[in-house]
């Protein structure tokens, strides 16, 4: 395909990853755990990949099997990760938060030969590889497991006495068809979907991106990020794997998220980076907690993943007087659709488009929209995936036959080239022939001064015949016990600024916490759910009066 025609120095990421275009001192830490001060040097690293690389091959996988990674974030899956592609073994990390049965479906799709998981997974991860036909013995640990359930994956495939191998030569064509990662979409429009990623679309991302906005620009540049979002999602993979290491960048990792955890990493270690998802934002901005810690080191913070308020972009830039980007992306598109830049940056706007992709904003007929009008956004470029594995029919609905991605997600664009985010296709409410979007009255919602987070679905209104939109909220610490006067008081709230047709005509319910992905997107499946339980049992209530 044309998109995929321009040729790069490089053909197997591996090769990119491990370039150290900046000149970087062979002896600079690149990973650090957190907690345990473990540190990886780009030497060190250079080796790990290598010597992981020659133990795959005397194992005996070959270019064109998979490795499933079910692990938090841990140190160890940077040489893992970089081990297994410079072999031309596709590496496919998994959802920590999956239960066996959600393993299985991963690990069948996948094809994994190897599975290596952490201790807290690996009872799950013996479970599933069981019932999928994965071997005892193809099973590791990422670390040393107190248990023995299974051996840490070094003292089996890290062998210093034998000769490393160097990443596997590629044509262009190879690299263009070789997966490197395995990523599973979130799956909110269905059971979740494995992305095939190729080393041509990291590789065109990361130098295309570079072009852009200059990764590789300031030697002098001395980054630390903090890993506090997943590394098994791609906007944590390609934030600290696919441009960190390149950049010499120092990653600090975090296995477990908490406020405390996270603020007295960035005080400890200098944090100068820090990419984030919506709700560890709305958390900095709004807890109390985080004002006992020194986080002056803080240059530059990032958000993506889902929409989040103008108004907490804004409070956290002022709190701590960094730049906060948005962008916009998805796993199909590794990752990055749009982001923005400090010279044109909107608060309430996800950027514009990256220059090596196309795109277009249509309306339901296909037909292009004007100006400012909204529309769904169709993207394409030499970093749009290869397709779902072993799904035809889901890739055929995702990327048309002129090879054009349609991402589901409404957008507007302005005479800048800055686009909004209006709704998902599927999660619009539809009101009496008008459409309501969640996001926009979660925007108002969690401006409320009653309101800590909130989430909005459509329910059936079966007297009026048609949907309404329902508010699910948390309450702050200093509010909670007086649900039963803010629930009104936080419906006429939302009224006074909407439109009629977007009323909370469903109402007001409070529930401790608005379910989300690890990367911080709503899951209104799981709202929905929880509504249809919460009718269950008024229901089974009514009946017994």
């Amino acid at each position: 395909m044309a998109m995929y025609d321009k040729q790069y120095k490089f053909t197997n990421v591996v090769d990119m990853l491990l370039s150290n275009p900046l000149g970087r001192p062979e002896s600079k830490p690149l990973c650090i755990d957190g907690v345990t001060g473990e540190t990886i040097t780009l030497n060190n690293l250079r080796h790990l990949v290598g010597a992981f690389h020659a133990g795959l091959r005397r194992f005996g996988l070959k270019q064109g099997d998979t490795i499933c990674l079910y692990t938090p974030n841990n140190i160890n899956m940077a040489p893992i990760y970089l081990g297994t592609m410079s072999a031309g073994i596709t590496v496919s990390p998994a959802n920590t938060s999956y239960v066996s049965t959600e393993l299985e479906h991963q690990l069948r799709v996948s094809e994994a030969k190897i599975l290596i998981a952490h201790p807290v997974n690996l009872d799950n991860a013996l479970e599933a590889a069981a019932v999928v036909g994965i071997p005892r013995s193809n099973i590791f640990s990422i670390v040393r497991d107190p248990k023995q359930r299974a051996p840490c994956y070094r003292d089996v495939f890290i062998d210093f006495t034998q000769p490393e191998l160097p990443p596997v030569k590629m044509t262009h064509d190879q690299s263009v068809n070789t997966v490197a990662y395995l990523c599973f979409s979130s799956g909110t429009t269905g059971r979740s979907k494995a992305v095939m990623t190729s080393h041509y679309n990291v590789i065109s991302m990361v130098m295309e991106l570079d072009n852009f906005i200059g990764i590789f620009s300031d030697p002098s540049e001395q980054k630390v990020s903090l890993a506090v979002i997943p590394l098994y999602h791609f906007s944590g993979i390609s934030t600290f794997f696919n441009m960190g290491i390149p950049a010499g960048a120092t990653t600090i990792f975090l296995d477990k998220y908490s406020i405390p955890a996270m603020c007295e990493a960035i005080q400890t270690f200098k944090i100068t980076t820090l990419p984030a998802a919506p709700p560890i934002l709305i958390h900095l901005v709004n807890r109390a907690e985080v004002d006992k810690y020194d986080l002056s080191s803080l240059e530059s913070i990032s958000s993506g993943s889902a929409p989040i308020s103008p108004s907490v972009i804004t409070r956290c830039a002022e709190k701590f007087n960094s730049f906060v980007y948005q962008g916009y992306g998805m796993t199909e598109t590794t990752p990055i659709i749009t982001i923005q830049s400090p010279e044109n940056a909107k608060p309430d706007s996800i950027g514009s488009v990256i220059p090596c992709m196309m795109h277009k904003i249509i309306d339901s007929e296909g037909r292009e929209v004007e100006l400012g009008q909204p529309g769904e956004l169709c993207v394409r470029g030499p970093n749009v995936m290869l397709g779902y594995k072993g799904d035809p029919e889901a890739t055929a609905n995702a990327i048309d036959k002129d090879n054009w991605l349609h991402t589901g997600d409404i957008v507007t664009k302005d005479k800048d080239g800055n686009l909004y985010i209006v709704d998902r296709i599927k999660e619009l409410i539809k009101y009496k022939g008008f459409q309501v979007a969640p996001v926009e009255l979660e925007t108002v919602l969690i401006q409320c001064p009653f309101v800590a987070d909130a989430g909005v679905i459509g329910i059936d209104d079966e007297s009026q015949g048609t949907e309404v939109p329902l508010a699910y909220v948390t309450l702050p610490e200093n509010l909670k016990g007086q649900e039963s006067t803010l629930g009104s008081k936080i419906r006429a709230w939302v009224d006074e600024r909407v439109a009629n047709h977007k009323r909370l005509r469903g109402g007001v319910r409070f529930i401790n916490e608005i379910p989300k992905s690890p990367a911080g997107k709503i899951l209104r499946k799981n709202m929905k759910d929880i509504y249809k339980q919460q009718q269950k049992e008024l229901g089974e209530r009514a009946s017994k009066l």
